[in-house]
């Protein structure tokens, strides 16, 4: 079997999975208890937050086949959530908005939206970097938003909601994600090289999550190379030449 990369291998599949967002999955598990979700949401926030993750997330909870209705935590087990957790699942739909961002491909998608789900409760579309969508693309995608079929949900993920018209996002509900607290990726880099059975210092994972930079992807991508470079070990050292952090006084 291949390797796959720890962000991928530890990706939440559970809104209490989530790390440094609580204001973010608690409104939308309190919205979906209410039965009070809507048909169009923006996360925005910076990048390797847990945006795309979240609208994953958001998309099992509300097709998950555990109950007859929406449920505030996704099973994990049903038909649906491995489907959407896999990619595969033929009523929840992720567009790269980056390279399917014209005008084409948005009257696709809108014709699309017409039709119900194939099987689930909701055809839900997905849109990667959303602010690339071009101001003629929005344009016809705003009558949809305006009057969406009963049985849609869009989710806009974008690093720069600015960039999205505003009359997109007045008829979208806006969630803006925080950059990660510092000591929240420690203790996620702690807990993962425990899983993974890695010797790690406390001052080499302090180094990786400054490096993260609040984003517990990049910080997770460096952990994995800091772990193929190691000798069995992360220590500070191994960790300072990798990133290129210079010794503490070095400077002084």
């Amino acid at each position: 079997m291949s390797y796959q990369v720890l962000a991928r291998k530890y990706r939440p599949q559970k809104f209490s999975e989530v790390i440094g967002q609580e204001h973010v999955t608690r409104t939308l598990k309190n919205a979906i208890e209410q039965g009070r979700t809507a048909h169009g949401y923006i996360f925005s926030g910076h990048r390797g937050i847990g945006k795309t993750t979240v609208a994953r997330i958001l998309a099992m909870a509300l097709n998950c086949r555990s109950s007859d209705k929406p449920v505030p935590e996704p099973c994990g087990v049903c038909d649906s959530c491995t489907e959407i957790r896999a990619g595969n699942a033929v009523d929840v739909i992720e567009i790269d908005a980056a390279t399917n961002r014209g005008i084409d491909e948005i009257r696709e998608l809108r014709e699309g939206a017409r039709y119900r789900p194939a099987r689930d409760r909701f055809k839900i579309y997905i849109l990667d970097e959303a602010h690339q969508i071009t101001d003629a693309a929005f344009n016809a995608l705003l009558k949809t938003l305006e009057e969406p079929p009963a049985h849609v949900v869009f989710m806009l993920a974008t690093t720069a909601p600015e960039d999205i018209p505003q009359t997109i996002r007045s008829r979208c509900q806006h969630f803006s994600f925080r950059a990660v607290k510092f000591d929240q990726i420690v203790a996620q880099l702690k807990d993962l090289c425990g899983r993974e059975n890695i010797a790690a210092d406390e001052d080499a994972l302090a180094m990786l999550a400054e490096a993260g930079d609040g984003s517990v992807r990049d910080a997770l991508s460096i952990l994995d190379q800091a772990i193929a470079s190691s000798d069995g070990r992360l220590n500070a050292e191994s960790v300072r030449q990798l990133i290129g952090i210079a010794p503490s006084g070095a400077l002084e």
